[in-house]
């Protein structure tokens, strides 16, 4: 089974440049970035958990015979991706529409906060990729195998999204307002006062324009990181001597 990749490498927001648009929207405090990113992990986990136990379970018995195998093999193929693809992007509606019932029932402010993005999770270009890509890979030889290669690969992915977020939240909400909002807790209230940045805050960095800035420096230090980690991969490399 290959190690799964999307927490650092191939990071979706920060390498791949996929999912922006609640990277840019839902990051000025830092409670949204959590909430957000709970909610895709959650989609995205049970969806990819779904898929894959379906297309485990779902085994064709026998095929056609030698002689009209190959003029159907594409026709139904294609047949098949379309109606799995469909298939999987309505489980990701009705996971993403419990995940918003159950925001509204225990955090109705924060479901009001974020708004239309927590439905537009189910249509998430981070989701449909996923779907979509293992939609096109072979079903694993078991069912555990494939529901455990989904599960890894779909929590990657998601921690990877909500990495990127959290940071760019804080360094949105610190910089912007001198906090940092969390889930309140006890007598906590939830919201910490960063010292002196909240006596003369960068107010530009609350607006989207300022997500967009911090996205394009998040993606500007990852592609930075992957140079120089190519770059000490070639110099670790033996030298070819002389044949």
């Amino acid at each position: 089974m290959t190690r799964p990749s999307g927490f650092i490498r191939n990071n979706p927001v920060a390498a791949l440049l996929v999912g922006l648009c609640p990277a840019a929207a839902v990051t000025g405090r830092v409670i949204d970035a959590l909430w957000m990113s709970l909610g895709l992990v959650f989609v995205l986990v049970l969806t990819r958990i779904s898929q894959a136990t379906l297309r485990a379970l779902n085994k064709v018995p026998s095929g056609p015979t030698p002689s009209q195998q190959e003029p159907l093999r594409h026709t139904q193929s294609s047949q098949s991706f379309t109606a799995g693809w469909l298939g999987c992007l309505f489980l990701a509606s009705c996971f993403t529409a419990s995940f918003e019932l159950i925001l509204q029932a225990f955090a109705p402010e924060e479901s009001a906060s974020l708004g239309i993005y927590v439905s537009l999770i189910a249509i998430n270009c981070i989701v449909l990729d996923r779907v979509s890509e293992q939609g096109a890979l072979g079903a694993s030889k078991t069912t555990g195998t494939e529901i455990l290669r989904a599960l890894q690969e779909s929590v990657a992915v998601g921690a990877g999204f909500a990495i990127s977020l959290i940071v760019i939240s804080l360094v949105r909400e610190v910089l912007g307002a001198g906090t940092i909002t969390l889930f309140p807790v006890g007598s906590f209230g939830g919201t910490v006062v960063v010292g002196n940045v909240s006596l003369a805050p960068a107010r530009a960095l609350i607006y989207t324009g300022g997500g967009f800035l911090c996205l394009g420096y998040l993606a500007g230090a990852a592609r930075l990181l992957g140079h120089l980690r190519r770059r000490e991969r070639e110099q670790s490399r033996p030298e070819a001597g002389p044949v």
